[in-house]
């Protein structure tokens, strides 16, 4: 959308003699001819034709169109390379012609109200601080200090400082697992026995323990970070009698309506009765939607809770939504949320179908191509390879996306039945042996960028639009490493910019950095943190927790002298942003042991070196905040 804009608009550098300095002209033929042939939403419709206009700006944003940055040559360079339309579309909530998009007024509210209609939403809002703030949104208006809440331990730290540090609630965690190359599995069958649930909300709270729905929200990822996608229609099925409300967390995903292969994960196009929990969901639209960064929406479908006691009320979740967004917010940006949806309106089934062809296309060119780098795939399926089978006949069956314990090509033994498929719009690659951060820095020397990269597995997003070239530069570069790998490059040559030994071979680096990996034990630490024997024990609420941090009822330790203290930070490498340790949690054995090794890993390869919040410092200068002890605090 406003690559639209900021190639369409400019302003006129010199302005006519009768006309104050600031006031702005725009030429607009482009733009008129672009608006006379478009049927645009509305939003989006009425901001160009603002930005259109000739205005004499006296209100915010200060830089009055570009105005302001002009007065050197250094800010007039810097608006041209963003170009003209960054500015002039940029305008003040002072102006009645569009509306204040907080309130969800005029031209604002309709384009959420096309989005609600797009997915299949009750309401739909517009939030433009990513999903964390969604997420947010979403968690405060519903859970007061004390509720009780299924947390997928999985889930994002957003939903952490939610639901546990700001709001008080009591989280029962749901178990997942991780297999041998780090990748994030599903939950697991035992963790979703309804029968437990009820038992462990009566251990935590006699009196909703009694309670028909004891969980006042569940906190669900519906698509890992990885690819896994959730059943939520067997989900819901299973669980959703113990809820008032789910939360879906769609972050990286969003796309579920649009693709028949994912019509079970698709919950907002699902009929709901009285005897279904509310839901929500949010979307990351900047992820793999068509939505700038920071864009995101949170979609509520609970009127068929209308006039019982656990319903949200709009208004309440409208108070959520105040505490937590800017009154300032960037218009191109939501203008980008209308248009996404319009796009998905229009030609959405037909884009991502297209999509998930380019991606089993893909999949299918590095397993005929690639020696060594493979795809997160069953290697055969009805007796044939996966790659064998036409891609019409992939896409249209669930059986090559499925993920069952009774298989064992990806190393989920426990994860529930019937509960999760891989996202036929992600490519992920399995790398070993070699090293998938090599990769990663080699692949983005050469302009490809990774979405992730783990251990051994990269990340690839694969989007509508995006085209055979891309996949096939993608592909002899991938080719090119493997061909490095094995011939031995030299390091130098490889990766030069790294600033490891430069005369070992890429062959020798990668036998170093896997033996590095199997003495350390990384696979059996990083399935351990989720693993429920392992759970962290709670000594604090995440929100006492945090309110002893802020008030000075905290230790600084070294990292080694952590074992037995209780955190008051939550523990995590970033990405994927998934919590280890909460705030309130002890540090056990095996988280220690965790970031123990990821400070090896550091040490012994430090351009791979992880980002972990919560431990401050690095190496032997390391340490992290704990509770004071009580004999300290008195």
């Amino acid at each position: 959308m406003a690559s639209i804009i900021f190639s369409c608009i400019v302003i006129k550098d010199k302005f006519p003699d009768e006309r104050p300095q600031n006031y702005v002209t725009i030429q607009t033929k482009e733009l008129n001819s672009m608006t006379e042939h478009f049927h645009l939403p509305p939003f989006t419709q009425t901001l160009l034709d603002f930005a259109k206009e000739s205005r004499c700006d006296f209100d915010t944003p200060g830089h009055h169109s570009g105005a302001f940055f002009r007065t050197l040559p250094e800010g007039a360079a810097f608006v041209r390379a963003l170009g003209e339309g960054a500015f002039t579309a940029d305008i003040s909530d002072s102006s009645s012609v569009i509306g204040d998009p907080s309130s969800h007024e005029g031209v604002s509210g309709e384009a959420e109200a096309l989005a609600a209609s797009v997915y299949g939403s009750d309401r739909c809002f517009f939030v433009l601080g990513g999903t964390s703030a969604s997420n947010r949104i979403a968690i405060s208006a519903l859970v007061s200090e004390g509720d009780l809440i299924l947390f997928d331990r999985n889930n994002h730290k957003s939903a952490s400082q939610a639901a546990l540090a700001a709001a008080g609630g009591l989280p029962v965690y749901l178990a997942s697992e991780r297999n041998e190359s780090g990748i994030i599995g599903g939950l697991t069958e035992e963790t979703l026995d309804p029968v437990r649930l009820r038992k462990k909300a009566a251990r935590l709270s006699p009196d909703a323990g009694k309670k028909q729905r004891p969980y006042r929200l569940a906190c669900l990822q519906l698509s890992t970070y990885d690819g896994l996608f959730l059943n939520a229609r067997e989900l819901l099925r299973r669980i959703g009698s113990l809820c008032d409300y789910i939360l879906f967390d769609s972050a990286w995903a969003g796309y579920e309506n649009f693709l028949p292969l994912l019509q079970d994960s698709a919950v907002l196009t699902f009929p709901l009765t009285k005897d279904d929990p509310g839901i929500l969901v949010t979307q990351s639209v900047h992820k793999q939607l068509a939505g700038f960064s920071m864009t995101s929406q949170l979609h509520k479908k609970d009127s068929h809770l209308r006039g019982m006691t656990r319903y949200l009320e709009d208004d309440v979740l409208q108070a959520a939504f105040l505490m937590h967004i800017s009154t300032s917010p960037y218009y191109p940006l939501l203008a980008g949320l209308e248009m996404n949806a319009y796009l998905h309106q229009k030609k959405g089934k037909e884009l991502w179908q297209e999509a998930a062809i380019t991606a089993t296309e893909l999949k299918k060119s590095i397993l005929k191509r690639c020696r060594f780098l493979r795809p997160f795939t069953a290697p055969t399926v009805r007796a044939a390879s996966w790659d064998a089978h036409p891609t019409e006949e992939i896409l249209s069956d669930p059986a090559f996306f499925a993920i069952s314990p009774k298989d064992t090509w990806h190393g989920f033994s426990h994860i529930a039945e019937n509960l999760y498929l891989t996202d036929p719009c992600k490519v992920l690659l399995v790398t070993d042996p070699l090293p998938a951060p090599l990769l990663s820095h080699f692949l983005e020397s050469r302009h490809v960028t990774v979405e992730k990269s783990d251990f051994h597995t990269l990340l690839f997003l694969i989007e509508p639009g995006d085209t055979k070239e891309k996949q096939e530069h993608l592909l002899s570069l991938l080719q090119e490493c493997e061909a490095a790998y094995e011939a031995n490059t030299p390091m130098s040559v490889f990766t030069p910019q790294l600033t490891c030994r430069k005369s070992e071979g890429v062959k020798d680096f990668s036998l170093r950095y896997q033996d590095f990996l199997c003495r350390e034990e990384a696979a059996r630490l990083t399935q351990a943190l989720f693993d429920e024997e392992h759970f962290p024990k709670a000594m604090l609420t995440g929100k006492q927790a945090h309110q002893a941090f802020l008030k000075g009822a905290r230790e600084r330790v070294p990292l080694p002298k952590a074992k037995g203290r209780v955190s008051l930070e939550m523990i995590l490498p970033y990405p994927p942003g998934i919590t280890v340790l909460e705030p309130g949690e002890v540090w056990t054995d095996e988280a220690l042991s965790y970031f123990l090794f990821l400070q090896k890993y550091k040490s012994a390869f430090p351009d791979f070196s992880p980002e972990i919040l919560g431990v401050h410092g690095s190496g032997n200068d390391a340490y992290v905040w704990v509770l004071k002890n009580q004999k300290e605090r008195s």
